[in-house]
């Protein structure tokens, strides 16, 4: 039985390996530090990741959404924090909030897990995980909307190919979702200059496997861009990105 608070805050100061060449924080960057606090949220109550795998269990996403108010910069002091809200259907739901000085929010996320059999990879449901005690907070929402679907346009155009490479591989042998924050940036349709992200969803579909190649498409639209990535197997993710001109709000 764990003992895990309802949230878990951790004060940190963006690093140069976090920023992106605008001085502010990366899709990328911003996924990791959420992977970090939720892996510190859940070993706080004894279900670190050795632990759930002990037990045959693991989470995987399945869908992130984040709204950006404004990035953080580099060398800002920044408050991350997240909760467990709980679950709908099959899906586990957690939040996050990167707050600055005045407790105000400078970016509002949330991500959607599935449960799964370490070993047949078979989708749980949420009561397999009952015999743990998880505190949720099921009333409380953030100014960021759950990451529902979305429909991908007609007609997008190939905008390159990338293979898995080694170091992009984590310790579950399949791509790490962070690295998809990078293909977002990478392969938006006439690129980032003269652009600040305002926001971003991701859809992880299939995994993906060192030495695979994605096949990627993209599109854009008036403050919005959609990216693909498919494999030999199918479709890999699918992300959305919404941004707006470079001056700040």
């Amino acid at each position: 039985m764990s003992d895990q608070p309802k949230d878990y805050t951790w004060p940190i100061r963006i690093s140069t390996f976090d920023a992106g060449q605008d001085q502010r924080l990366t899709p990328a960057a911003q996924l990791r530090l959420q992977q970090e606090i939720g892996e510190r949220h859940l070993t706080v109550g004894g279900l670190d990741y050795q632990t759930l795998s002990d037990e045959g269990l693991a989470f995987l996403l399945t869908r992130t959404n984040s709204v950006i108010h404004r990035a953080p910069r580099l060398n800002e002091d920044v408050v991350l924090r997240t909760w467990h809200r709980g679950t709908r259907g099959a899906q586990f739901y957690r939040c996050y909030e990167f707050l600055d000085r005045e407790g105000r929010p400078l970016v509002e996320s949330v991500t959607a897990f599935a449960l799964v059999d370490v070993h047949s990879h078979r989708l749980l449901r949420p009561s397999a995980f009952d015999r743990f005690h998880l505190e949720t907070q099921a009333e409380r929402q953030s100014g960021c909307p759950d990451p529902d679907k979305w429909k991908m346009p007609d007609g997008m155009e190939p905008a390159g190919m990338h293979v898995v490479h080694w170091s992009e591989v984590d310790w579950n042998g399949h791509l790490n979702n962070t690295r998809y924050g990078d293909y977002l940036c990478d392969y938006l349709p006439g690129g980032l200059h003269g652009r600040r992200l305002t926001g971003y969803s991701i859809a992880f579909v299939h995994e993906a496997l060192e030495g695979e190649e994605l096949q990627m498409a993209a599109a854009a639209g008036k403050g919005e861009a959609y990216i693909r990535g498919t494999h030999a197997r199918g479709v890999c993710f699918e992300g959305r990105v919404i941004f707006a001109a470079e001056a700040e709000t």
